[in-house]
């Protein structure tokens, strides 16, 4: 692999095949290839025209061609609210190339203009995940090497062959002017009249590896600080140039972009979730416009579920309005893609997404996860999670204690005790052995809700059964033993493991993507919330134990089968809410309340639902009531 510094005329004739190819080209490649032209004047200018004279006159006038070509491609553009202002920018950088201003007043406005473009047409500018170093500097040693020398400096064993010569990676110039994004897109599309190709062989992960890797040779590592720094943010790092980062933020920004480029893992924390979501938003545009409704909407969907979902919590700890925001906003973007909206509607709600994504990274940028914000969200996360399975678990436990079947314990133990083990080995083999979406995580889920609700209905109508019984006494002291069977008890445990599982895998999740944003002291606090929580759920647990079996038998049976069917209809309403965040059931926004703790959502399938099974339940319950007193 080799980078040139200067443009041949067989280089200015084949990018000015890809001006005249620009019709038949996708919309997010003819926008990636005028990237990468405004990259190229922003970086070369500087060799062409000095102090306000024409130091080269052939790369002169490739410049000019340059700005030309640039003017044309912004104006084949798609429509778009920026595109007046983009053309008005394109017309500027060029009449600055014909005035021979100076090489920084082009290359600021060059990359105005490269972020403006990123901005309005959702260009996906940073790496779907962590760039491999280990696996770039095998890539680098067979792919690069020969040309541009083992260590970079442009010395490699073919360099003498080649004209123009390779880049030197350590030219602290042509470092100091360089973005990741850049060199990703020379990787990815190659030099034309070089010896540079485009590298379409490798994966766009490993083309970011390498991107990393030598964008990371101009400058030495050094360890510092970085846990407060805006760079923490795979867009602004892979866009900005190290030249730009000095002049934001001084020589230590240029010192922190330098460590992140070494190691981009310190990226890949809360932070990558809202990028991830932003990349996803991309693809789900991208997929659209290119008229794949179907796999817009899986994109929109990974938007939600493996990228803000993770990240919701932290967010609803310092502005609980701006995470109902997102969400609400992002459940309104897979209903315009389903409902089959324009182009430009999807491409504005996702504008819209994107700016309210960029205040919640803002938020957790200036309000890092330390002390009582991480306590909160870990606290309120397991309470969240577990108080439902806790009720269930505990009302099933006291029923066996207060109707003498102590033995059937065991079974209600075996069911809680197993979800708890497989929920982390689940976790533990989605990290390590398998990759679990965010919809099976949701579909998981949804569907142990729903069968969960099935269940609980049943154990609640069976107990209210027994207390409108004409003999009920009677069937209490004589008959208990023989009508807990052992079918009966198997689905006790059936019920208190679903009740554990379903909430497990996804509250291990959330604690991973809190960990990740808190720093050591937060991390501390949080521990101390998790175990917070776990204390509270245990005195509730103990309460419902003391007072429920303190109850008459009769009442505690009516007492204990209302709250299944309770936590029958909360659970159908979240089984439904899961489903339509996986995608598989449409939700339709209507004008209403939300109460998350109740399952109350505000979408028509949900409420319908719940509504029926209300009704349902008056009526049996009427029935069985009516019975009984006959």
């Amino acid at each position: 692999m080799r980078f040139t510094p200067w443009l041949s005329p067989l280089r200015l004739f084949i990018l000015l095949l890809i001006f005249t190819s620009a019709a038949t080209a996708t919309e997010p490649s003819k926008t990636r290839q005028l990237l990468q032209l405004i990259d190229y004047v922003g970086v070369d200018y500087a060799g062409a025209v000095v102090d306000g004279r024409v130091e080269n006159p052939a790369e002169y006038n490739e410049m000019r061609d340059f700005s030309a070509g640039i003017l044309q491609q912004v104006n084949d553009l798609p429509e778009h609210p920026a595109k007046a202002e983009l053309i008005q920018m394109a017309g500027r950088l060029a009449q600055l190339v014909e005035q021979k201003q100076p090489a920084e007043k082009v290359r600021q406005l060059g990359s105005e203009m490269h972020r403006r473009i990123i901005e309005a047409y959702n260009i996906i500018v940073v790496p779907r995940k962590v760039p491999d170093m280990a696996q770039a500097a095998a890539l680098y040693a067979e792919n690069c090497a020969s040309c541009h020398g083992e260590k970079g400096f442009g010395d490699g064993p073919a360099a003498a062959e080649l004209d123009p010569p390779p880049i030197n990676f350590h030219n602290e110039e042509r470092y100091r002017q360089r973005t990741l994004y850049g060199l990703h897109s020379t990787i990815s599309q190659g030099v034309g009249g070089t010896a540079m190709p485009a590298y379409e062989q490798l994966s766009d992960d490993e083309r970011w590896s390498l991107a990393f890797y030598v964008g990371a040779m101009g400058a030495a590592d050094s360890d510092v600080p970085v846990a407060e720094s805006p760079l923490l943010n795979l867009a602004k790092l892979t866009t900005m140039t190290p030249a730009q980062a000095e002049a934001a933020f001084g020589s230590e920004g240029a010192a922190i972009m330098a460590h992140l480029r070494h190691n981009p893992d310190l990226l890949y924390n809360t932070h990558s979730r809202l990028d991830f979501a932003r990349h996803k938003l991309a693809d789900a545009l991208s997929a659209y416009r290119s008229n794949d409704p179907k796999k817009a909407y899986q994109y929109a969907v990974e938007a939600y579920l493996e990228g803000f979902e993770l990240v919701e919590q932290n967010v609803n700890a310092f502005d609980k309005q701006l995470r109902l925001d997102i969400e609400v906003a992002m459940t309104g973007l897979r209903n315009e893609i389903r409902s089959g909206k324009p182009a430009d509607s999807i491409a504005a709600e996702i504008i819209e997404i994107n700016m309210l994504l960029d205040q919640a990274e803002e938020l957790l940028r200036n309000q890092s996860l330390s002390g009582g914000a991480a306590f909160t969200s870990a606290f309120f996360i397991l309470l969240r999670e577990g108080l439902e399975a806790l009720l269930i678990v505990a009302a099933l436990v006291a029923f066996l204690v207060r109707t003498n079947r102590r033995d059937g314990l065991r079974y209600i133990h075996m069911g809680w005790i197993s979800a708890i083990v497989l929920g982390v080995l689940t976790w533990w083999a989605s990290v390590s052995l398998i990759s679990i979406s965010g919809a099976s995580r949701e579909i998981t889920e949804g569907v142990g809700a729903i069968v969960a609700t099935v269940v609980l209905l049943y154990v609640g109508f069976w107990m209210h059964d027994k207390t409108s019984a004409a003999k009920w006494k009677a069937f209490i002291d004589d008959s208990m033993h023989k009508a807990l069977t052992s079918g009966t008890l198997w689905t006790l445990t059936g019920l208190s493991f679903i009740a554990v599982y379903r909430e497990a895998f996804e509250t291990i999740l959330f604690y991973q993507a809190l960990w990740a944003q808190a720093d050591k002291a937060g991390q501390s606090m949080a521990f101390t919330g998790f175990l917070s929580a776990v204390a509270v759920l245990a005195v509730l647990g103990w309460l419902i134990m003391k007072y429920s079996v303190r109850l008459p038998l009769r009442e505690f049976f009516a007492v204990t089968g209302g709250l299944m069917f309770v936590l029958a209809i909360i659970f159908a309403g979240k089984g439904i809410a899961a489903l339509q965040e996986a995608g598989i059931i449409t939700a339709t926004p209507v004008d209403f309340i939300r109460i998350d703790l109740l399952g109350i959502y505000p979408n028509m399938q949900g409420l319908i639902v719940q509504l029926v099974l209300i009704l349902l339940a008056v009526y049996l319950w009427n029935k069985k009531s009516s019975a009984g007193r006959g």
